[in-house]
């Protein structure tokens, strides 16, 4: 018979569970969809979570919705551990003085946050006739969550931007120290507020505690950076590592609640120890501390989406309905208060910097999102049992001003690092000409020629570029045309007249490499490029993020001696061996051919159509698959054949 209660335990959990991992299948989607209208995806989260949860279709109930308490406490780790882990000191330092004074003058949203709130409680039922002390307490609670920036959103928006300068540099600097602080902050906050509701009186004791509490709060983050460097450490499979500081994470939140109880059940004072502190310390430490990071960021990199998507849609699904009718204009209100203290603290302290004017009028816009931890803390005070019945509808009017703040606050960022100038977005391209050019950078013709002679043969037409070097050799071939250049930039490349060039060959040092990257993605928009690098493992990332095919000579010829073994017949081809068939690749630029099937296509049959790359996605071809405009084929035939065959899809 003792068996029985055990299993129904057992099953209380168990369903909420295997229905909550349905609802984060229709949550992805409904997140995806709202990514079409340009919303965050945690906005489409969130509203999944509402329209799922017990107050519209009951999809989860509130007993279901409580019982999952421990996926919150999972995310709320993965979260303070990327706050952490976007704190990188060395990054902040050309920037310290500006960044510095925001940074102190952004603490003004603190003040009139806690002023705002305090005004408008008085319009809140469950607060209106509370004490003024614990009004106060609550309005300063509201006041620290309101100081919450958004650092993973910042930096989302930096790299589709790839934007680099100073007001980038200071948005992400300020940003991430303020969410560092605000957890700080938030962990004296929530202690403070304890002791004005428990009657705690506020004396030397209490300051001791306090101060006790910290301190521990911060040993254990170095204990916790110990054991997460000595799991990264060890010889373990990465989804492992993973799963195993995932779990260390949680332990914290489990540890904290075992040691509140056992402290106030042996010593009738209650020790708190802030798990989102203690993982804030040791995602820095890891960081700034240790030869981990970027396996450690990997990793965060990796779990976030999923613990991300379980913890907005849950959080969407403890919002009550009722409240948020209710107190919808109070969180507007909110919003506006923010608003206006985040522009004077931007504004004084960029001015106390010596920022310039530009800086100082615009910079404010790209601190209005809110996320990740805002929504953790919002969710922290909903949770403690100390806080009913206000830290529910509290919760509720932060989590709908924080909403607000992620739908306006990446657009003004946007703007903001658009019109600073510091935004270096993909150049457009253009459009086929019907001739295929191709311009080979280099510092000598020895090789570049070889390959413009290659290249002739498949009907491409060359600009043999010479950099800051002298012609080996007077060179007069049909189909070649040579050009000297100083060096290597903006201005140079630009008076060549880049606008029809098809691909972009850099057979220059790894570094004018890079620069060609960059210049090409920024200004010029060349679809094809490829480079040669001997370092690939300091710039390959860099260069195939900015759109480059790298051949790394180092591992290409082990590489191609592997092919010559597996697949003597088809390496022959490729690389021209065999003198009767050539491989090539073609795109249908013919509006004619859009929608036709290859079966339909009025090529020789010696030609031999291998693949199909769409959007990116390699296809196999078959006889009933049509065409769309922008398809690569890769064909087969014989070399005097392709030409043709080329200009039938380019026409």
């Amino acid at each position: 018979m003792d068996i029985l209660p055990i299993l129904f335990d057992f099953w209380q959990v168990i369903i909420p569970i295997a229905v909550f991992l349905v609802v984060l299948l229709a949550s992805n989607r409904i997140g995806k969809f709202f990514s079409f209208f340009r919303l965050p995806l945690i906005t489409g989260f969130l509203i999944a979570g509402l329209l799922i949860g017990p107050d519209i279709l009951g999809v989860l109930s509130r007993q279901a919705v409580d019982s999952l308490y421990f996926v919150n406490q999972i995310a709320l780790a993965v979260i303070a551990l990327a706050a952490g882990n976007e704190l990188r000191l060395k990054e902040y330092r050309d920037r310290f003085r500006s960044i510095t004074c925001v940074t102190i003058f952004q603490l003004l949203t603190f003040l009139g946050g806690t002023a705002g709130m305090y005004v408008l409680t008085s319009y809140v039922p469950v607060m209106a006739d509370l004490p003024l002390v614990s009004r106060v307490a609550i309005s300063a609670l509201a006041g620290v969550i309101l100081v919450a920036r958004s650092p993973s959103s910042a930096i989302a928006i930096v790299s589709e931007l790839r934007a680099k300068g100073p007001v980038t540099h200071t948005i992400l600097g300020v940003t991430v120290i303020m969410d560092v602080i605000v957890i700080i902050m938030f962990a004296v906050s929530v202690e403070i507020t304890h002791a004005v509701f428990e009657d705690i009186p506020f004396n030397f004791s209490f300051v001791v505690l306090l101060l006790l509490e910290l301190g521990l709060s911060l040993l254990c983050g170095v204990v916790l950076w110990q054991i997460i460097v000595f799991i990264l450490r060890i010889g373990i499979r990465g989804i492992v590592k993973s799963f195993s500081i995932i779990l260390i994470g949680f332990a914290v939140f489990v540890m904290a609640d075992w040691l509140a109880e056992w402290s106030e059940h042996h010593w009738s004072n209650k020790i708190f120890v802030e798990p989102l502190l203690v993982c804030m310390i040791a995602g820095i430490l890891v960081t700034n501390f240790s030869t981990y990071r970027n396996e450690f960021s990997e990793i965060l990199h990796r779990v976030g989406p999923p613990v991300y998507l379980a913890f907005f849609t849950l959080t969407g699904a403890s919002l009550e309905i009722q409240i948020l009718a209710k107190t919808w204009q109070i969180a507007v209100l909110l919003v506006l208060i923010r608003m206006v203290t985040i522009f004077l603290g931007s504004f004084t302290g960029g001015k106390i910097a010596g920022d310039t004017p530009r800086q100082n009028w615009i910079g404010w816009m790209g601190y209005i999102t809110q996320a990740g931890v805002g929504i953790g803390l919002a969710g922290e005070i909903a949770r403690q049992s100390d806080f009913d019945p206000w830290g529910s509808e509290l919760a509720t009017i932060l989590l709908a001003a924080i909403i607000i703040n992620q739908v306006i606050g990446p657009p003004l960022m946007k703007w903001v690092l658009t019109f600073a100038g510091e935004s270096r977005l993909r150049a457009a391209g253009h459009d086929f000409d019907g001739t295929r050019d191709a311009v080979i950078l280099g510092h000598k013709t020895g090789q570049p020629l070889m390959l413009a002679e290659r290249l002739i043969l498949h009907a491409w037409e060359i600009t043999l570029v010479v950099v800051d070097g002298d012609l080996e050799e007077e060179i007069d071939r049909p189909g070649i045309n040579v050009v000297t250049l100083p060096d290597i930039s903006e201005e140079s490349l630009g008076s060549m007249e880049l606008d029809h060039v098809d691909a972009l060959i850099s057979l220059l040092t790894d570094e004018e490499n890079m620069q060609v990257c960059e210049l090409n993605y920024e200004k010029f928009g060349i679809e094809r490029v490829v480079v040669w690098l001997d370092d690939s493992i300091t710039y390959g990332k860099r260069c195939h993020d900015l759109g480059a095919l790298v051949l790394d000579p180092k591992t290409s010829m082990v590489s191609l001696l592997e092919h010559f073994v597996t697949s003597p017949t088809a390496t022959s081809i490729l690389l021209g061996l065999d003198p009767e068939q050539e491989v090539e690749e073609v795109t249908v630029r013919d509006r004619i051919l859009d929608g036709v099937p290859i079966r339909d296509l009025k090529i020789p049959h010696s030609v031999t159509i291998l693949s199909v790359t769409r959007d990116g996605h390699a296809l196999v071809s078959h006889g009933y698959m049509t065409l769309q405009l922008g398809d690569q084929l890769t064909v087969m035939g014989p070399p005097e054949v392709l030409p043709y065959v080329a200009v039938y899809f380019d026409r």
